[in-house]
């Protein structure tokens, strides 16, 4: 996030061509210092662009990969900006399902071919398992297309949904999206904390973690009403613009 501060002042096509360069080919760079399985770790290579593990320390999340991202997501801001000034004909819910299944074609591609793109982890069949078993630590570019795709063509839909029923300002999932930070925290520190140090993991099947996570889902709904309000109160506060 704090390394926008620099790539925000580049344009929207200087940033695409940096995140499509790393997105597509970051395998070959990452293959240079990083390798499945554990051999050759470095923490700086683990901060940058593979994956650390110790006894006493996890890095998952990359800082290149996952920039990369964010800043197809900070292009699509602005082209949202962009189209409400009027300055584009295409809307961005038409965007967003010509770009989503581009990125879903391209994703099939990539793991029918099992080859280049997978970022080490191939399909061992033809399970729709293993066609989803996808890399993410770090991420590879078959990941990458299939998250985006699904996630481009589920705002798309929203946002036609939207139009429809219009928007609810207390809405589930407008509250939950204007509050992701914290909601992120909040519910990782539960699930985490109560399963590493409460003893939990592996309590239940996937019937019983539907049910937890509907359950958390409604304790967290008013907590994180609570939040937006009390965000909105406090709009100067630097700690508060990142929950």
């Amino acid at each position: 996030m704090m390394c926008m501060a620099f790539f925000r002042r580049l344009s929207s096509t200087q940033l695409l061509i940096i995140a499509m360069a790393w997105i597509l080919g970051g395998k070959l760079v990452t293959a240079q210092f990083w390798f499945a399985g554990g051999q050759e770790q470095s923490i700086i290579v683990g901060l940058l662009i593979g994956k650390y593990l110790s006894a006493d320390l996890s890095i998952s999340y990359a800082l290149v990969p996952w920039l990369s991202v964010m800043i197809l997501g900070w292009v699509f801001g602005r082209y949202i900006l962009d189209y409400g000034y009027g300055k584009l004909a295409i809307s961005p819910a038409k965007l967003l399902f010509r770009l989503g299944f581009a990125a879903l074609a391209a994703f099939v591609a990539i793991r029918y071919f099992n080859d280049y793109g997978n970022m080490f982890l191939l399909k061992e069949d033809n399970s729709w398992q293993q066609w989803l078993h996808v890399s993410k630590y770090p991420p590879s570019a078959s990941f990458i297309m299939l998250e985006l795709g699904l996630m481009a063509v589920i705002l798309a839909l929203m946002i036609k949904v939207e139009q429809r029923i219009g928007m609810r300002p207390n809405g589930v999932l407008l509250v939950f999206g204007q509050t992701s930070m914290m909601f992120y925290l909040v519910h990782r520190i539960l699930l985490t904390g109560s399963g590493t140090y409460g003893g939990m993991r592996d309590i239940t099947d996937l019937s019983g973690t539907y049910i937890i996570t509907g359950v958390l889902l409604l304790a967290l709904y008013p907590f994180c009403l609570w939040y937006r309000g009390f965000k909105a109160k406090h709009p100067n506060s630097i700690w508060l613009k990142y929950l």
